[in-house]
């Protein structure tokens, strides 16, 4: 069978099945920096992150002015994104995260799918998308602040439980941008995981760019991880820059490609499953094996921003279907794909007619 017809026949399972998602959440401004203006309402934009950092360099000693172009303000986090992504498929999703408090900031205004939570103030980024990826330079100020009394006091231990044992995947987001998310992890698994109900689930963890942590830090998050395998088959989704950091962590000499670091995060960790995804393919290390899978590239994004944690809910949505591995990281590629290429999520049958791109392989 073709992939996208396996992941047709699968409708009915995904749309059936339950995620919980915590704890992040953000306000983003997406922005275009302009490269030359010609008049009012024509003008091009610094193509690559090489060519905008030619400019900033160029400015040394000297200063200057970039305009901006503030394309969107949105959601953001990668709970939100990820909730969002399953939620258009029609998955029934719960996220529970900093999305505004006591109030929930209008901003946040997921698929009807999801039923938001709040419990904090949201971080606030300034993304600059460029046609090779993003830079993104964050406010943390209120978020940073978040810590596991904070959210205890707002959704109990017993409200929380109910949340997540009702779900198929457990999703946990975003441990590497914010200082107490060590501890909410350490907190989630000692009290939340031991109870929780013994049903057929599955934990999904994106710890999100790590570059900033230190080497101790990453390997004892790592560890704690592999420690959410003793509850749920567990799974560990990052980027190539996220991989890139883990590489210069865990392995001697130079990165040599996906699978060798998945493999090496998935022995060190104790992870049941590691999944790396590059913007151009997708490789995961697990219990069976070893797999890679090359992609295919949107050549002219019009949004880059929540790219990965739309991978991550169309890779989630392939376990709820109970695909295999490389059926889930196409399914994975495919929902990241026309994400980048549409500008927001799109719907199943969406997702599903664009993944027959795939099935001439």
């Amino acid at each position: 069978m073709k992939y996208s017809e396996q992941f047709a026949a699968a409708k009915s399972t995904i749309q059936s099945k339950k995620v919980c998602i915590g704890f992040d959440g953000f306000v983003d401004k997406v922005i275009r920096p302009i490269k030359t203006r010609a008049d009012e309402n024509t003008c091009t934009h610094f193509p690559t992150i090489d060519t905008f950092g030619e400019k900033i360099v160029s400015l040394a000693g000297r200063s200057g002015n970039v305009e901006l172009d503030v394309t969107a303000t949105d959601f953001g986090g990668c709970g939100p994104h990820c909730a969002n992504g399953l939620a258009n498929m029609g998955v029934n999703v719960t996220c529970i995260g900093a999305m505004g408090y006591p109030e929930k900031n209008p901003v946040f205004n997921l698929n009807e799918n999801c039923k938001t939570i709040t419990i904090g103030e949201p971080g606030y980024s300034y993304v600059f998308e460029f046609g090779d990826g993003k830079v993104i330079m964050s406010d943390i100020q209120d978020i940073n602040r978040l810590r596991w009394s904070d959210i205890i006091e707002r959704v109990s231990v017993d409200e929380m439980v109910a949340y997540f044992d009702d779900a198929d995947i457990i999703t946990l987001v975003n441990w590497s941008y914010l200082v107490h998310f060590h501890e909410v992890y350490e907190k989630f698994l000692e009290i939340v995981m031991p109870r929780l109900s013994k049903k057929d689930r599955k934990i999904y963890i994106d710890i999100a760019d790590c570059a900033k942590r230190q080497p101790e830090e990453i390997k004892a998050a790592l560890k704690m991880f592999g420690r959410y395998s003793e509850y749920a088959p567990t799974y560990l989704g990052l980027n190539k820059s996220e991989a890139m950091v883990m590489h210069s962590i865990l392995c001697e000499g130079e990165y040599v490609g996906s699978l060798h670091i998945a493999k090496a995060i998935k022995e060190f960790s104790g992870i049941g499953t590691v999944v790396i995804h590059p913007v151009d393919s997708s490789a995961a290390a697990y219990d069976g094996g070893e797999i890679e899978v090359q992609g295919i590239l949107c050549e002219n994004p019009k949004k880059t921003t929540g790219g990965g944690d739309n991978f991550n809910s169309g890779f989630c949505a392939g376990l709820l279907g109970g695909l295999d591995i490389k059926s889930c990281l196409i399914s994975g590629m495919t929902t990241s794909y026309i994400y980048v290429k549409n500008g927001h999520c799109n719907s199943f049958d969406v997702i599903c007619d664009t993944m027959k791109m795939y099935d001439e392989e």
